[in-house]
């Protein structure tokens, strides 16, 4: 088999793989339970389940690799060419994540909605939220703003829990990103005094980013599927998504496609944090979060805001030139 041919096998098996698996059960699919739920007890063979995913997902990143070092596979067209678009860019992305902090403060959750005043989360952090999601959008002290958010982050371990944040870590990598951006096209008040000290840090702002949004997905998919599919069965009691079964395939089991969303949206993670074939991943990723659009509603996408603008950002220029396994012959396609 010549060597265009096996990249011609190995494209159409990565799509094949990413376009046929079970990833639209929700991210937050906890959201959807009323208290807690008895763990889940089956005959079915997990092991076997999950090794199969373990060997598909080993095969996608040796192909993954494989690519980027030959510098294939990049979608470098997509990369603006106008004079700072990424700063511009950058500036758009702290207004669309403030956007979604003043949303999360008026409906009473910080960062994500199992996390609710109702089961515990002080309101003033939720103001404090609001405020800072306030400040990114108008563009007030927007560095100043990125600093208080990676410092509620981190209040929120004592307030909601280790797994609750490190679900959340996209908060602490936007409020990074941030802080080394700035908004300073789009501000109304900005600290420049700040910037000199953040300059050197811009390489890794988008790299950050990357990171932060990789590794919510990956813990996602373990922590609200794999290793408890309860959630995933008990959503999709109340919404029909299993279309496996719908495709024909009467033996996909509801607990065969909780463990197959999760080990998806893990390896889309894992993708991310690795730094290979990126925009690709991104493409296929905003593919499935535009999705769900059309079966919940906007509703859906004001809850996936901030996720959805992240990978936006990495599908148009790239993965960054930082924190990456693997690089083409030509360096960063950033």
């Amino acid at each position: 088999m010549s060597v265009t041919q096996i990249r011609i096998s190995s494209l159409f098996a990565i799509f094949s793989v990413m376009l046929t698996v079970p990833f639209l059960v929700s991210a937050h699919t906890r959201w959807f339970a009323e208290g807690e739920l008895a763990p889940y007890v089956t005959s079915e063979p997990s092991g076997l389940y999950l090794t199969i995913w373990a060997i598909v997902a080993a095969l996608i990143l040796v192909c993954g690799i494989y690519f980027e070092r030959r510098g294939t596979l990049q979608l470098s067209f997509l990369l603006p060419r106008a004079p700072h678009a990424f700063s511009r860019a950058a500036a758009t992305f702290s207004m669309v994540a403030g956007t979604f902090f003043m949303i999360a403060g008026t409906h009473e959750y910080l960062f994500s909605p199992n996390l609710s005043h109702h089961v515990g989360i002080p309101m003033f952090l939720i103001l404090l939220q609001f405020g800072i999601g306030l400040m990114f959008l108008v563009g007030v002290y927007a560095r100043v703003a990125a600093f208080l958010l990676g410092a509620l982050w981190v209040m929120g371990f004592f307030v909601a829990g280790v797994e609750a944040m490190l679900e959340d870590i996209w908060v602490l990598s936007t409020a990074l990103f941030i802080l080394i951006m700035g908004n300073d096209y789009f501000s109304v008040v900005s600290v420049r005094a700040l910037e000199p000290y953040v300059r050197h840090l811009k390489p890794y702002a988008l790299p950050i980013l990357r990171l932060g949004t990789g590794t919510t997905l990956l813990v996602l998919g373990f922590s609200e599927k794999i290793l408890r599919p309860e959630l995933g069965i008990n959503f999709l009691q109340q919404h029909d998504w299993n279309f496996m079964q719908m495709l024909g395939f009467s033996g996909y089991t509801d607990y065969l496609f909780v463990l197959s969303a999760g080990s998806v949206e893990a390896l889309f993670g894992l993708i991310f944090i690795l730094g290979i074939v990126t925009r690709l991943n991104a493409f296929v990723l905003d593919c499935f979060f535009t999705a769900p659009l059309f079966i919940l509603g906007p509703i859906e996408l004001a809850g996936h805001v901030p996720h959805f603008a992240a990978v936006v950002l990495i599908l148009l220029f790239g993965s960054g030139e930082h924190f990456k396994i693997a690089r083409g012959p030509y360096g960063s396609t950033h």
